[in-house]
């Protein structure tokens, strides 16, 4: 990197932006840390160009950052940038190999907001499956015990699409409801696996067995749109489909279509394709959908837990040490 860069690196004083509004429950203490001045510039999570955003990084050496773009260009048009603390696990939203090229690293808080998240996703199946938001209608209408149709959680098969700490979480989770379970997982916990009985498929042989399908991947280039029309054809009807991972790992369109035909049941969606959803989405007012807005690791010990990562990543990227969950180590050499 050019010496511009690296005088920045070894600067007293350090510019850190605050894009995400849950950073704010940090703030106090971010301000706090030495040889940090602390912006707060939420408008920028939803910036609506990258020279927006880049405009609003000027001088930045880091920031607090949500699921907002970082693109090449960004990268081009903030050169002051070092580091990018994700407040969170996904990095989707971020060009890694630029972030590299530019001597930026990224740091994302990993596994801390697992349980909140794998609660979440515990509670939309238990509410598709027993039809929750029909039942509490009917009572406010003065329907006494409707006739509506139900499912058992217990004893159902649980598709889990990603064995990473939330898929680990939902697994114990369902197993406890005395669930089969079937995974799809590149990379296995092989001990795990057999400690909780998890049988490892092909998506293609997971989902005719599927009564739920739960969504814990990352979203890639290959993931994106993992869950098509092809695929809602290939579930049972009465299968419940539930995402609290990314809403791109589901073609939005084709589950509406779905839902709307009756070849599935019901979904229960934390993420979309869009965020935050346009009122005049059909999602909204697709059938048997429970929504929530993004919010799953929004508890007061998942938001704790990620302020606490956010600080210990920064504390360790100031005192000269590479942060364990970076993501592109050769950033480091810049920072050094």
């Amino acid at each position: 990197m050019g010496d511009h860069r690296r005088g920045l690196a070894l600067s007293a004083a350090r510019r850190l932006v605050l894009t995400t509004e849950s950073a704010e429950l940090a703030r106090p203490e971010l301000e706090q840390v030495p040889g940090i001045t602390v912006t707060a510039c939420y408008e920028l999570a939803h910036a609506p160009s990258d020279e927006i955003l880049a405009g609003g990084l000027d001088g930045a050496w880091a920031t607090v950052a949500g699921s907002e773009p970082y693109s090449r260009a960004v990268f081009a048009g903030a050169p002051s940038l070092r580091a990018i603390l994700r407040w969170g696990t996904g990095s989707d939203a971020i060009d890694i190999a630029a972030a590299t090229e530019a001597g930026v690293a990224v740091v994302t808080t990993p596994a801390v907001n697992a349980e909140a998240v794998a609660d979440m996703a515990l509670a939309l199946m238990l509410a598709c499956i027993r039809r929750l938001p029909r039942l509490d209608d009917a009572v406010r209408t003065g329907e006494w015990r409707a006739a509506v149709p139900t499912r058992d959680l217990a004893g159902a098969t649980v598709g889990v699409v990603g064995l990473g700490a939330v898929g680990r979480a939902v697994t114990r989770r369902v197993r406890a409801f005395g669930c089969p379970v079937l995974a799809l997982e590149p990379r296995p916990d092989r001990e795990f696996c057999a400690q909780y009985d998890v049988e490892l498929t092909a998506l293609d042989a997971m989902l005719p067995r599927a009564d739920v399908l739960t969504l814990h991947a990352p979203l890639s280039a290959t993931s994106r749109h993992l869950i098509g029309a092809r695929e809602f054809q290939l579930l049972p009807r009465h299968a419940v489909v539930v995402n609290t991972a990314r809403g791109e790992l589901i073609d939005q369109p084709a589950l509406v279509a779905a839902l709307e035909s009756g070849q599935i049941a019901a979904a229960g969606l934390d993420v979309f394709e869009r965020e935050p959803v346009p009122p005049d989405d059909p999602i909204l007012t697709a059938p048997n959908t429970i929504v929530s807005g993004h919010i799953s690791s929004f508890t007061d010990l998942g938001l704790r837990r990620t302020a606490e990562a956010v600080l210990a990543n920064l504390r360790e990227l100031l005192a000269g040490r590479l942060p364990a969950s970076c993501l592109n180590p050769p950033a480091w050499d810049s920072l050094r």
